[in-house]
């Protein structure tokens, strides 16, 4: 308990990875690097220079909006079930690496729960969301959290590292992934070329490093509001010259993979 105590959070000081002591408008570590509180209640933990300057980090502001009025359907409430009941109950902290506008957190039974992403808009969003959560804007891949800290981590159809996984899970820590597989939303996905092909043999193999993958498979009927939703909040919006294009009708594909801190 006096663990607990001493670390009331998972996340880390991005410039040395020391841990935070709450101040009046924020957190500051040993070393004397502080971040104020946003009014959400989140951390602004990416470091200037990690990312272009003219760049929109992560996911739209407009991207988020679909997610959240497409998520909010329940369209996509089998993939978050099954991920909720693969990490199960968890008395310890359960990270969401790429919560977005933390739809799939809202799902984690865990009384410890916090997420992580780069666009700051889908933090804000999460942080209204779930106000007794913890939210950070950071990377997925220099993740500012401390060394085996977590009991749970996830990340779902975002990028993530394995080795950041490892580090920051605690001993006999659990880590799973969402992505998609080999015909997942294929009516709504460019013309098949060689490349593409290709693609989608690997993706009908289960993730490599996975000790126990789950296969989840549906169709959906959508109205037309919908599936631009889904389209939007998806990579396929920046294929339209490839004629990727939204459909009422679509097959759900992904796997649920799961592994363990080695």
């Amino acid at each position: 308990m006096a663990e607990e105590t001493k670390y009331p959070s998972v996340f880390a000081c991005p410039h040395c990875g020391d841990f935070f002591e709450n101040t009046s408008s924020g957190v500051r570590c040993a070393n004397g690097h502080s971040f104020d509180r946003a009014r959400e209640g989140y951390l602004n933990l990416l470091l200037a220079g990690r990312i272009s300057t003219t760049a929109i980090p992560g996911d739209t502001p407009e991207s988020l909006a679909a997610r959240r009025r497409f998520l909010s359907t329940g369209s996509y409430a089998p993939i978050a079930q099954a991920l909720a009941d693969i990490i199960g109950d968890v008395d310890g902290a359960v990270l969401d690496i790429g919560c977005g506008e933390g739809y799939y957190l809202s799902h984690i039974r865990s009384p410890r729960r916090f997420g992580l992403d780069i666009a700051k808009r889908g933090v804000q969003m999460a942080s209204k969301l779930l106000p007794d959560a913890e939210f950070v804007v950071g990377t997925a891949y220099r993740l500012p959290v401390l060394n085996e800290s977590c009991d749970a981590v996830f990340s779902v159809f975002a990028p993530h590292s394995l080795k950041e996984f490892q580090r920051v899970l605690a001993p006999c820590g659990q880590w799973v992934t969402v992505t998609p597989a080999a015909h997942h939303l294929h009516q709504m996905r460019p013309k098949r070329s060689d490349n593409i092909i290709e693609r989608e043999r690997r993706r009908d193999e289960p993730p490599e490093h996975a000790t126990s993958a789950q296969r989840v498979q549906f169709d959906l009927d959508l109205s037309e509001e919908a599936a631009h939703d889904l389209f939007s909040m998806t990579p396929l919006v920046w294929q339209t010259a490839a004629d990727a294009a939204p459909v009422t009708h679509v097959s759900v594909d992904v796997w649920v993979a799961s592994g363990f801190k080695s």
